[in-house]
C-alpha cells in the first residue's frame, strides 16, 4: 500500500510538473517577470534574465533617466548574450570571467542607450484599418543617437512577426513584454551603432594630375580624421557618409596609394595612377602588343568608341562565351609592384578574369564588372598568385567569365 501511495504521489507532482512547464510556455512573463508588472523600468529590474543589462544602467547612472512614465521601447540582449560580449570585448576579471564594472561609464552609457527607443512599440502584424505604433522594418532612432548623431541609427526587421536587430541574422526569442509604458524585446545580439572602419570602393578617376580633385566614394566615412596620399595628408572635404573630395597635391607624381582615416579607424587601399604604364594609347608607342593570341573573339587596340582616358581603348568582342585574350609586353620585375591596375568599360554587367602569370584559371582574380561604365580596378599582387610568377612578368590575360557573350573595353593598363 505504502508504495502504491508512494507511486501516486509521483505521478501527481510529475503531472504537476508537466502542467507547470506546459503553462509556463504560454504565460504572458519572461525571466520570472510578469508582463504589465508596472514600468518598462521595473519589468527589467525584476527579469532574472536581464540582470547584466539593468547592472549597466544602475552603473552608467541612467536610472534616474529611464526609470520614469515616459513611453519606452528596449531591445535587451539577454545575461548570456552580454557576457559573451564582454569577454570578446575584453571587459574580464583575473580569473577571466565577465566583469561589467571594469566597463568605462561612457562606453556603458552608449550601450546601454543603443537599446533603448523611445516610444511604445508594438511587435504585431499590421491591422487592416487600424492605426497604431507599430514596431516596423526599417531604421530606429535610439536614445545613444540622440546623444551622438554620428551613430549608426538602429536597423529593425519585424517579417511575419519575427524580430532580427541591428543586421543580426539570429531572431529576437519569444514575444514583445508589455509594460505599462512600454515594451521590452529581449535579444541574442548587443547592439553596437559605432560606425566600423572606413571602407573605400572607388575612386572617380583613376590617374590624375596636381591640383585635381578626386571624388572617393565608399562607406562609413565619419569623423573623417585625414586623407592620405602615401604618408601626406591632402586636402580634403567630407561631402557625406559615403563620399569625401581630396585634392591631389602639388607634389605628386605619377601614383599613390589612398587611405582614409576616421576616428574608428583607417580604410583600405585605393590606388590612383600607376609607376609602369603597359598600355594608354597604345603599348609603348606600338600600336599593338609585342604579341598576341585569343580565342572566342576578337580586339581592335586602336579603338575610339569609347575610352577611358586619352584618345584610344582596347577593344574587345567576346563572340563566345568564357573566350580570352593574352597580351604580351616588356619584363617587368614583380617585386618592384603591389597591384595589377586597369580600367574596363562592358557594354552589360559581366564578370571578367584577369592574370598576370599563366592563362589557367587558378592563376588569375575574376573581378564583377558594372555595365556602362568604367570601372577602375586594382588587383594586388599578392591575389594573383606570386608564388607561381618567378622573377619577372610580361604578360596579362583575360578571360569573359560570366558565360555570355559581350563587348568590353580596356584602358589605362599598368602595375602599381
Amino acid at each position: 500500500m505504502k508504495i502504491i501511495y508512494k507511486l501516486k504521489q509521483i505521478a501527481f507532482f510529475a503531472v504537476l510538473i508537466a502542467l507547470v512547464a506546459s503553462c509556463d510556455d504560454n504565460l504572458p512573463d519572461v525571466g520570472g517577470a510578469e508582463q504589465n508588472y508596472n514600468n518598462t523600468y521595473g519589468l527589467i529590474a525584476a527579469n532574472t534574465n536581464l540582470t547584466l543589462y539593468y547592472k549597466a544602467i544602475q552603473l552608467a547612472g541612467l536610472e534616474s533617466a529611464l526609470n520614469t512614465n515616459d513611453d519606452y521601447t528596449y531591445f535587451i540582449p539577454a545575461d548570456a548574450v552580454l557576457e559573451a560580449y564582454l569577454v570578446k570585448t575584453g571587459y574580464v576579471n583575473q580569473l577571466g570571467y565577465p566583469d561589467i564594472t571594469l566597463v568605462p561609464v561612457d562606453v556603458l552609457k552608449q550601450i546601454v542607450l543603443s537599446h533603448v527607443v523611445k516610444g511604445a512599440k508594438k511587435r504585431v502584424g499590421k491591422l487592416s484599418g487600424v492605426k497604431a505604433d507599430y514596431l516596423e522594418t526599417g531604421e530606429l532612432t535610439t536614445m545613444a543617437n540622440t546623444a551622438n548623431p554620428d551613430l549608426y541609427l538602429l536597423t529593425v526587421n519585424v517579417t511575419d512577426g519575427i524580430l532580427k536587430v541591428n543586421g543580426s541574422d539570429k531572431q529576437a526569442p519569444g514575444l514583445d513584454y508589455y509594460a505599462t509604458n512600454g515594451f521590452v524585446n529581449v535579444l541574442d545580439n548587443v547592439i553596437s551603432l559605432t560606425p566600423p572602419a572606413p571602407v573605400v570602393t572607388a575612386l572617380s578617376q583613376s590617374f590624375a594630375n596636381p591640383g585635381d580633385m578626386v571624388i572617393i566614394t565608399g562607406s562609413n566615412f565619419v569623423k573623417v580624421s585625414a586623407v592620405k596620399f602615401g604618408d601626406k595628408a591632402v586636402t580634403f572635404t567630407p561631402v557625406s557618409k559615403t563620399e569625401i573630395r581630396a585634392t591631389v597635391p602639388a607634389d605628386f607624381g605619377s601614383y599613390s596609394l589612398i587611405r582614409v582615416e576616421t576616428a574608428y579607424g583607417t580604410s583600405n587601399i585605393a590606388t590612383l595612377g600607376v609607376k609602369f604604364l603597359v598600355y594608354g594609347d597604345d603599348f609603348s608607342g606600338a600600336q599593338a602588343p609585342l604579341s598576341t593570341w585569343s580565342w572566342g573573339g576578337t580586339e581592335d587596340f586602336q579603338s575610339t568608341e569609347i575610352v577611358g582616358r586619352g584618345s584610344k581603348s582596347i577593344k574587345r568582342i567576346n563572340a563566345d562565351a568564357w573566350s580570352g585574350v593574352y597580351m604580351q609586353f616588356a619584363s617587368i620585375n614583380v617585386a618592384d609592384y603591389g597591384y595589377l591596375k586597369l580600367s574596363i568599360y562592358s557594354t552589360k554587367s559581366t564578370r571578367v578574369l584577369f592574370s598576370i602569370g599563366g592563362t589557367n584559371d587558378d592563376d588569375g582574380k575574376a573581378i564583377d564588372i558594372k555595365a556602362g561604365q568604367w570601372n577602375n580596378v586594382s588587383i594586388p599582387i599578392s591575389d594573383l598568385h606570386p608564388e607561381k610568377l618567378g622573377a619577372t612578368i610580361n604578360s596579362l590575360f583575360m578571360k569573359e567569365y560570366s558565360g555570355e557573350k559581350g563587348t568590353v573595353y580596356l584602358d589605362d593598363i599598368g602595375f602599381l
